[in-house]
């Protein structure tokens, strides 16, 4: 293990302290080891795992995009901000704002994450939760298509 995902792994588990998950477990071990745990498991790439780690610190602590700059490098920092929701509204496209490849992986083991400890959500929770978590429509398109060749490997 790197320095830097060290580093991320006490810098997230310093920010989620005292968060609890829907099970009431710690949010750190339950949710932000797994996410790592996902990714180490499909790439060694040092800046997609530290923003496994750090995906949520701006949208649930008060942790800024300039802290993250600041403590690790512009490319995370940039990736944390990517993987932050800006209130995106129903296009039928569920994730507008993923520009990149690694922020597009770093979302699948999020949601991978989210998906296998929702056992205990109430049913409606979960059809909703499933409906967002939608990469691509299920409905017919309608005339904007996004293809895979939209996607970029950097922004």
């Amino acid at each position: 293990m790197s320095r830097l995902i060290d580093k991320a792994l006490e810098y997230a588990s310093e920010k989620h302290k005292g968060q609890l998950d829907d099970q009431g477990r710690p949010y750190f071990f339950a949710h932000v080891v797994q996410v790592y745990g996902i990714l180490q498991d499909v790439t060694d790439d040092e800046e997609i795992i530290c923003a496994g780690i750090l995906h949520d610190v701006i949208e649930d602590t008060d942790t800024t995009f300039e802290e993250i700059l600041h403590e690790f490098n512009r490319e995370i920092a940039d990736l944390v901000k990517e993987l932050t929701h800006h209130g995106d509204r129903d296009t039928g496209y569920y994730f507008p704002h993923l520009r990149t490849r690694k922020a597009v992986m770093v979302k699948f083991a999020d949601r991978l994450s989210n998906l296998s400890r929702m056992e205990d959500w109430p049913g409606d929770r979960q059809e909703q939760y499933l409906k967002m978590s939608r990469f691509w429509p299920t409905e017919p398109p309608g005339d904007k298509i996004v293809s895979p060749n939209t996607i970029r490997d950097t922004p």
